[in-house]
């Protein structure tokens, strides 16, 4: 039996002990979001963190990447998580969600929040991420450039160096630059999967002395357009879209444009799960999502906030009905799937051939 004075000394350690280990444990007041930068990156932080700390005193530090799943994947394989809030591809949902990928527990959202999930697609309210980002991909250029008689409005044009002369602008990776070359090879929109990737690359062989820069960020397309680096491109719609806004003369092109999501994923391990939770019902909010698309127009997939934005913003939405209709969406579930031999992903090895073949 513990002596009186023992049980006092017992007792002081532990409340010292419960002293020094409160601040670990508890949640500090801070949430840690990747996030893309530029434009959007800056509308975000106007739109969304800077109010979201005035209101809950949470402040939003954020991370500039441009891939997340590698990193998560390492960040949580080492017991170092070091995110609470990622944005990652679609594909990755999946092949993280096991190892990775913490649960999203959807009852704390808002009640606003679960208005614009209420009317989402079931696909993109997954338990280990949601879609918060329609994202789009097209052919955009410089209408300084071709103000002219005919127009540039599909792959096939981009290809052709006669009919439109100049500089071409790509991503460095496979995706989308592997089905615009076949699209540009006479493959129709509904027959590209699986991807012939030596057909692709041997399309991609012909635009590569004309490709100015194989850019790796969304901003660079568009500066390069302005810049006059580039008179044609593959670029994201999002910061093309708010620069044609703004009255630059580009002009962006849906025919044959690609559509897919952006999830948001919380990393397992996160050292702030509840307040990466409050962010993202925050995110969620109809409002809040629409006045974000009236700073940079990268929407959010509900039809609550399509039918609160702006119909001068949404004309350039990824997910507006004029352009899907006329755009492919992109397939995650191909490019994320393994190959034959089962050693790699077909982004992966669609990355190798491209980067063998830039290497050249």
């Amino acid at each position: 039996m513990l002596e009186r004075n023992d049980l006092k000394g017992l007792v002081s350690a532990l409340a010292v002990t419960t002293l020094l280990a409160g601040p670990v444990a508890a949640q500090s007041n801070e949430v840690i979001m990747q996030d893309p930068g530029g434009g959007y990156g800056d509308a975000l932080r106007k739109v969304m963190y800077d109010p979201f700390t005035e209101e809950t005193g949470i402040e939003v530090v954020t991370v500039q990447e441009a891939r997340s799943g590698p990193r998560i994947k390492a960040q949580v394989e080492a017991g170092k998580t070091e995110w609470d809030l990622t944005f990652i591809f679609d594909q990755e949902t999946k092949l993280l969600g096991d190892c990775c990928l913490a649960d999203i527990d959807y009852s704390m959202m808002s009640e606003e929040a679960q208005k614009t999930l209420a009317v989402m697609p079931e696909n993109l309210k997954r338990p280990k991420g949601v879609a918060l980002q329609v994202i789009g991909v097209g052919l955009v250029y410089n209408k300084d450039v071709y103000s002219g008689g005919e127009k540039p409005a599909s792959w096939a044009d981009f290809w052709d160096l006669e009919k439109f002369p100049g500089q071409r602008c790509l991503p460095a990776w496979p995706r989308f630059v592997m089905e615009a070359a076949l699209m540009a090879d006479g493959v129709p929109k509904d027959q590209l999967y699986p991807l012939d990737m030596d057909r692709a690359l041997k399309k991609i062989a012909e635009i590569k002395p004309h490709v100015s820069k194989w850019w790796t960020t969304s901003a660079q397309p568009p500066q390069l357009l302005l810049d006059g680096e580039a008179d044609m491109c593959m670029a994201y719609t999002g910061s093309s879209s708010k620069l044609a806004l703004e009255g630059a003369p580009i002009e962006v092109e849906w025919n044959q444009g690609f559509v897919y999501y952006d999830f948001f994923s919380i990393p397992k391990g996160a050292p702030n799960y509840e307040n990466a939770m409050k962010l993202l019902s925050w995110r969620l909010e109809p409002q809040r999502a629409a006045e974000l698309t009236s700073n940079f127009p990268v929407a959010l997939p509900s039809s609550v906030v399509f039918e609160a934005a702006d119909p001068a913003i949404s004309v350039y939405w990824a997910n507006n009905p004029a352009n899907v209709s006329r755009a492919i969406e992109w397939s995650p579930d191909y490019w994320g799937a393994m190959t034959e031999d089962g050693t790699m992903t077909n982004e992966e090895h669609g990355q190798e051939q491209l980067n063998a073949l830039l290497a050249q």
